[in-house]
């Protein structure tokens, strides 16, 4: 698909391209887009090569991506995404924290037209969460509604069409031409959140430039589990820190743990999990498994993995969650 000269994420005319001048991408055709909406990263070709539609579910994807989290944020500093897209590297690790393989992104896609309704109405609670607050049909609701049309007399129609289904299956209440999420799209829109949740694996551990790679193989095996690694240092959020990690492991389906390197945190984390019933999978480098310095009683009587290299560690997180916890497919 050719793109054309409107900016892909929001539709305007006045959002800048410019050349990459950096990294691994210099001379190729990708850019660096600065959206009038705020959003700022760079795009590698592979996005938008391949049929228009399917080019449309992946900029759709990317939206929502920087839509929940603008940025990466890593050690406290935010730094802009870097996307592509291929599928042979679905699952792997990738040689750069800000590389995003949209491919992974489409994971998620709906899959029907009622998973597309639904997911149409969770979008929209989560763009607008105030109850009672008074929507009106959008451009932004071409990604919230995955609409498929490019041009605007189609995807006007495809939105005020799935406004129109959302309001008949009683999600919302329409007046005039505003509209309102009902008392039942509240509620099914809880209950979808809740099922995003279940997607999530919290990663438990101590975070510094030595426990990347362990990090990096942690977020692999969750991955090509199906599900979606949180790192709490990688979330936005203006919170303090503490309440936080609580309140994502009580929204995750299980927890992994590292005790490679001693981190009271990490030990604390595991305890609230084990207590609020979350699956927790301990792991450990044999080295220091097999030492004086090897785990404390209370987690060494669990059942650890003992790994030799991060790409053991990867394989046997990954045969671990679809043992215990079950593979997210």
């Amino acid at each position: 698909m050719e793109l054309t000269d409107k900016c892909p994420l929001c539709g305007g005319k006045d959002c800048k391209r410019s050349p990459i001048t950096e990294g691994a991408w210099i001379g190729s055709e990708g850019f660096h887009l600065q959206c009038e909406k705020g959003f700022r990263c760079i795009i590698h070709p592979s996005v938008w090569y391949g049929e228009q539609k399917e080019v449309i579910k992946r900029f759709h994807q990317i939206y929502l991506q920087m839509k929940n989290a603008p940025f990466i944020n890593k050690n406290g500093h935010n730094y802009k995404y870097y996307f592509f897209c291929e599928e042979k590297s679905v699952g792997k690790n990738q040689d750069d924290f800000q590389k995003v393989n949209v491919a992974e992104l489409m994971k998620s896609y709906p899959k029907s037209f009622m998973d597309k309704m639904k997911k149409a109405l969770y979008n929209l609670s989560q763009a607008y969460p105030v109850y009672g607050y008074a929507i009106c049909a959008n451009s932004e609701m071409t990604h919230l509604f995955y609409c498929e049309g490019l041009e605007q007399n189609e995807y006007a129609t495809e939105i005020n069409g799935i406004l129109d289904i959302l309001c008949e299956l009683g999600y919302l209440i329409r007046d005039l031409s505003n509209y309102r999420i009902s008392a039942k799209g509240w509620e099914k829109a809880s209950e979808m959140e809740q099922m995003e949740l279940s997607n999530q694996g919290f990663i438990a551990m101590s975070f510094s430039n030595e426990t990347e790679t362990i990090s990096d193989s942690f977020k692999a095996a969750i991955f090509k589990s199906g599900y979606i690694p949180r790192r709490i240092d990688e979330k936005e959020h203006n919170n303090q820190i503490v309440p936080e990690i609580l309140f994502e492991i009580s929204r995750s389906k299980f927890v992994v743990v590292d005790v490679t390197y001693p981190n009271y945190g990490a030990y604390y984390e595991a305890g609230y999990a084990e207590a609020l019933g979350k699956e927790v999978i301990i792991c450990c480098h044999e080295d220091v498994f097999n030492s004086d310095q090897k785990p404390h009683f209370d987690i060494a009587q669990k059942s650890t993995i003992v790994w030799k290299d991060e790409k053991d560690l990867e394989n046997r997180l990954y045969r671990r969650i679809e043992a215990t916890v079950g593979l997210n497919k």
